[in-house]
């Protein structure tokens, strides 16, 4: 028997041996457990867990200045746009300045031929060189001293020798620049210079908003006025009002300083939109010139416009101006845009007689032949002038623009038309083209066609031929202002351009060409050079005028702080003044940014 089998066997046995066995006694119940008494706490008022051990903190950093927050529209930019425009100076900074110091060279020289008896010369006439300095000072703060208050102040610097010629026994008479210039020594100027405070009374009145102004500054209503005063101002979500006080500041000359105007007006804008969901907005304005000139009377000017935009593209605008409470000047223009690169403007003015002549302080005078301070304009016609411009965007890289105007002939007596008040028809459109963003060409031309009157003799009747006479030794009357003047002109521009981006460096250059056209009145065919000589039928009358010119411009900025300009213009000569050619001059500036 194997091992396996007695195993097997023992198994069997030992469960029979078992099964027949007596049952064992059962075992006993163990004893009962205790009973517990349970009591019920109140829960606990607060459960905190114990705060875990703070880590030594690290070494402070050192602070920086936090940077300011991009614009969201920089978001919309390439990165290469994006890195031009954060280039540029935060205009929110406590303290901006901008300094420029520059020297600029005028030059022309005889040409040597003349057309009067005397011939031109240098040094006694004019001068063939002329060169000064000037600045420039632009300086604005926010917040330095109060938290509201901010400031501008923009000054003008010009350092100029005048030059002189003194004949034996005669006193010393100044001698005219080669180009004009609106100062001929040296001089300091402030342009504009304002302090402004906002939030300046209790919030519990709800103004917020009322910021004062005072000093030199301008005004914008029925007219630009530049006014040393005080604004007070409104800046609200749905009205928006401002009142001035103030003397006119003189901007021609500094001749007639002594010309004080006292100044004093308003504005009031209703922005209908937010008040009563209409997409209108109403504006007044007023302003009144006490003047201190004799031939001058005070004036009042009043100003309604109302701003009619029924959609984001497409905005109606209507203007009303009053002189001394007449009609003076209406105005409309229409304005559409069209997926956001076509634009589309017309404008059409009506000016009536009892508008100014040039601005509010020079209006209507007694004798409206008496020649004035600033141009011989001659009297105020009524006139209807109308103008279409239209541009877009071709391609993202071609802007085209095209304009026309017309204007009708004045309402009036022969008599009171003048060469300013003329009929025409004008035409002239630009082309600019960009290639890789670095290069762009371009192209600009503009034509006017004017209605001139006849010319008339002594007798009242149209001469032939379009001059008044050819005769030199009869009595020779001077034509009417409306036969003189232009009759047509057209003009030609080409530029090209180089940007390697903003503040960086970038350089222009531009060709232009004009011919003139003028009516032929007053003209005598006679030898230039000897007034008195015969008559030379055969020298041509001088009706054209054809002259051209360029400029060079290099702008290059060292850093984001320093910028160099350099500028050089030329001209050529002019065939009505055959005297003097060769104009040009060289313009160099020097400016810091902070």
């Amino acid at each position: 028997m194997t091992v396996r089998g007695c195993a097997a066997g023992a198994v069997v046995w030992l469960a029979a041996h078992a099964a027949h066995a007596e049952p064992a006694a059962p075992a006993p119940d163990p004893p009962p457990a205790p009973q517990l008494a349970v009591t019920h706490e109140p829960p606990p008022r607060h459960l905190r867990m114990r705060p875990r051990a703070a880590a030594a903190p690290p070494p402070a950093a050192r602070p920086t200045a936090p940077m300011p927050a991009a614009p969201p529209q920089l978001s919309e930019l390439d990165p290469g746009d994006r890195d031009e425009l954060a280039g540029l100076r935060d205009v929110l900074a406590p303290v901006s300045f901008s300094l420029t110091i520059g020297y600029q060279v005028d030059g022309a020289r005889p040409s040597g031929t003349h057309s009067l008896d005397v011939p031109v010369k240098e040094g006694r006439d004019y001068n063939a060189l002329r060169s000064y300095g000037f600045g420039e000072l632009f300086l604005s703060t926010r917040g330095v001293a109060l938290d509201s208050l901010s400031s501008y102040i923009a000054l003008r610097l010009d350092a100029a020798q005048p030059s002189t010629y003194q004949q034996p026994g005669q006193a010393a008479a100044r001698i005219a620049p080669p180009i004009a210039t609106w100062f001929e020594r040296s001089t300091i100027e402030t342009r504009m210079g304002w302090a402004e405070i906002k939030d300046f009374l209790p919030r519990r009145l709800g103004l917020r908003k009322l910021r004062l102004r005072a000093g030199s500054q301008y005004i914008y209503g029925p007219w630009v006025l530049h006014l040393d005063g005080g604004t007070l101002a409104y800046d609200g979500d749905i009205v928006t009002a401002s009142a001035y006080v103030g003397g006119r500041h003189p901007d021609y000359t500094t001749d007639l300083a002594n010309e004080r105007y006292f100044a004093f007006g308003g504005s009031l804008r209703i922005d209908l939109r937010k008040l009563a969901s209409l997409p209108i907005a109403i504006t007044g304005e007023s302003l009144s010139l006490q003047s201190g000139v004799a031939d001058q009377p005070d004036s009042a000017h009043r100003q309604l416009e109302v701003d009619w935009q029924p959609r984001h593209d497409f905005t109606v605008l209507a203007q009303l101006r009053t002189l001394d409470n007449q009609l003076a000047n209406a105005r409309l223009q229409f304005r559409a845009r069209y997926h956001e690169v076509t634009n589309l403007v017309l404008d059409v003015m009506r000016r009536f007689d009892t508008d100014w002549r040039w601005d509010p302080s020079l209006i209507t005078a007694d004798d409206p032949m008496t020649a004035r301070r600033y141009l011989d304009l001659g009297p105020v016609l009524p006139q209807i002038i109308a103008s279409l411009r239209g541009g877009t965007l071709i391609a993202e890289n071609v802007d085209l623009l095209v304009r026309t105007a017309i204007a009708t002939a004045p309402t009036g007596s022969d008599a009171q038309r003048s060469s300013f008040s003329a009929a025409y028809v004008e035409l002239g459109g630009a082309l600019e083209v960009r290639l890789r963003r670095t290069v762009a060409l371009g192209v600009s031309v503009l034509s006017r066609q004017t209605h001139r009157e006849a010319p008339r003799g002594p007798d009242g009747k149209d001469l032939p031929g379009g001059s008044i006479t050819d005769i030199l030794l009869i009595a020779q009357p001077l034509p009417q202002s409306a036969a003189t003047g232009e009759r047509s002109f057209t003009e030609l521009w080409l530029r090209a351009r180089i940007s390697l981006g903003a503040r960086r460096l970038s350089a222009l250059l531009e060709v232009y060409g004009r011919q003139t056209r003028y009516a032929g009145d007053y003209v005598i065919r006679t030898n230039p050079i000897d007034p008195m000589s015969p008559i030379d039928p055969t020298y041509p009358i001088l009706t054209r005028d054809l002259r051209g010119g360029g400029r060079v411009t290099v702008d290059a900025w060292i850093g984001k702080r320093l910028r160099l300009f350099a500028a050089y213009d030329v001209s050529s000569a002019i065939e009505f003044q055959p005297e003097i050619t060769s104009y040009k001059s060289l313009r160099l500036t020097m400016t810091g940014v902070y």
